[in-house]
C-alpha cells in the first residue's frame, strides 16, 4: 500500500479523497496487515466502541478487552499509519480512516467476530458509519469511554515523543490532545460506560466485560 507522502498539497487532498471514497477496496488489505483477528469467531457477534482523547490508553485498554472478550481489534491510529506518512489529522483525512475503519468493522461483523473498534470516537459523526454497521446486521454496540487524569495524559504523551512504546501507532502529540479537548464530547444517546485508566483498572476491565456478555 503506498502511503501518502505531503510533496504536493493538491496530490495529498486528491489521494485523501481517494481513500475515503472506496474504503472497500482498501479492507481486505488493511485487515491483512494490521487487523488482530482470532482464527475462529467468538461467542455472539458484539460491537465495542472505545472512545477517548490521545493519550488516555485507549489502545491499551481495548487490547485488554480484545483478549478478555476474544474481539479483533480495529484501531484507527494503525490504520492512520498505514495510509498516512504524516498525519494531520484534519477532517478529510479522518473521514479516510473511519471509513476504512467502518468497511473492516462491517466485513469482520458479518463473519460473526466480536470487534472493538479503537478510536478518539468522540464526535458523532465520526462514529456514525460504523454503528449503522453493526444496526444493519442486528449486532449489539457497547460504548466505552475511556478517561485519564490530564496529568497521567501529558505524561503519555511526553514519553511518546521521546521513546515510542511498542505497538503505539499514535501521531498524536499534545498540541493535537488541546485540540480534541477544546472540543465537545458527543455523548451516544444510548449512553456509554465509562472506564478510569488508573489504578484500578483490572476491575474496570471486569466491569465492561461483564456488561459487554450480558448485552450479547
Amino acid at each position: 500500500m503506498t502511503k501518502i507522502r505531503r510533496s504536493s498539497s493538491a496530490a495529498t487532498a486528491a489521494q485523501t479523497h481517494a481513500y475515503a471514497a472506496r474504503p472497500e477496496i482498501l479492507a481486505p488489505q488493511l485487515r491483512a496487515e494490521i487487523a488482530t483477528v482470532p482464527a475462529t469467531p467468538h461467542g455472539r457477534p458484539v460491537l465495542v466502541v472505545v472512545m477517548g482523547l490521545p493519550g488516555v490508553g485507549k489502545s491499551h485498554c481495548a487490547r485488554l478487552l480484545c483478549a478478555r472478550l476474544g474481539a479483533a481489534h480495529v484501531a484507527s491510529d494503525e490504520l492512520r499509519s498505514r495510509l498516512f506518512i504524516a498525519p494531520s489529522y484534519a477532517d478529510e483525512e479522518n473521514r479516510a480512516v473511519f471509513a476504512a475503519a467502518t468497511a473492516l468493522v462491517d466485513d469482520l461483523l458479518g463473519e460473526g467476530h466480536r470487534v472493538v473498534v479503537d478510536a478518539t470516537n468522540l464526535i458523532a459523526r465520526n462514529r456514525a458509519a460504523t454503528i449503522e454497521a453493526a444496526r444493519r446486521r442486528g449486532v449489539p454496540v457497547t460504548y466505552v469511554r475511556i478517561t485519564a487524569s490530564d496529568e497521567d495524559t501529558r505524561a503519555r504523551l511526553a514519553s511518546r515523543r521521546n521513546r515510542r512504546a511498542a505497538g503505539d501507532h499514535s501521531e498524536a502529540d499534545e498540541l493535537i490532545y488541546e485540540r480534541m479537548r477544546a472540543q465537545p464530547f458527543e455523548p451516544p444517546t444510548e449512553g456509554f460506560l465509562e472506564v478510569v485508566n488508573g489504578p484500578a483498572l483490572s476491575g474496570e476491565i471486569d466491569r465492561i466485560v461483564a456488561a459487554v456478555e450480558a448485552a450479547s
